[in-house]
């Protein structure tokens, strides 16, 4: 933690970085963790978290409301979501690994296996969506927020915010039916 301290300016930025560490890193953990599934990953996921949110204390009025909570959530979880992509594409299967996988999928439904795929394609598409878009997103469908909820967070308009939200369904719709089209 002293290496997030030291990086901060004012002892007043210092003792609210701290109580955002102490309040979160467990909340941030878990995140990560059900995200990429690797407590060593997760721990490096919630690292580079706080030090993206060190960059942005500013944006932090009082630490323990739901827009703070939405905020390290929100973060932790993009940066899990890239490391769980860049760790897919990088992945390496021993034959051994194989051959217990296999042995492992048989007890494992099939429906289970389409919804997580499922899932883990939507969220991959969700992903590369303009940041603006996704943040709304996860915060309205994802953390449940309301509209007034997620305007007063991001300082947007109610307005701003329901046509961020009707834009990233219609591009989400797009890239759906573009996929269907390719198949």
């Amino acid at each position: 933690m002293l290496v997030y301290l030291a990086a901060l300016d004012s002892e007043r930025e210092r003792t609210k970085f701290e109580q955002v560490y102490l309040t979160y890193r467990q909340v941030m953990f878990y995140t990560a963790n059900s995200i990429l599934r690797d407590p060593q990953l997760a721990e490096d996921a919630v690292h580079q978290a706080f030090l993206r949110i060190l960059d942005h204390m500013q944006n932090i009025g009082e630490v323990e409301c739901p827009q703070t909570k939405s905020f390290v959530v929100i973060i932790v979880r993009n940066i899990s979501i890239n490391l769980y992509n860049s760790r897919k594409k990088k992945a390496v299967v021993s034959f051994d690994e194989l051959e217990n996988w296999t042995a492992d999928t048989a007890a494992v439904p099939v429906d289970e296996v389409e919804s997580r795929e499922g899932y883990m394609h939507l969220m991959d598409l969700i992903d590369r969506l303009p940041e603006g878009y996704r943040s709304v997103l996860m915060l309205k469908y994802d953390n449940g927020f309301s509209t007034g909820e997620i305007a007063s967070m991001l300082n947007l308009s109610e307005e701003n915010v329901k046509k961020r939200l009707q834009r990233a369904k219609k591009k989400l719709e797009q890239e759906l039916l573009t996929e269907e089209v390719n198949i």
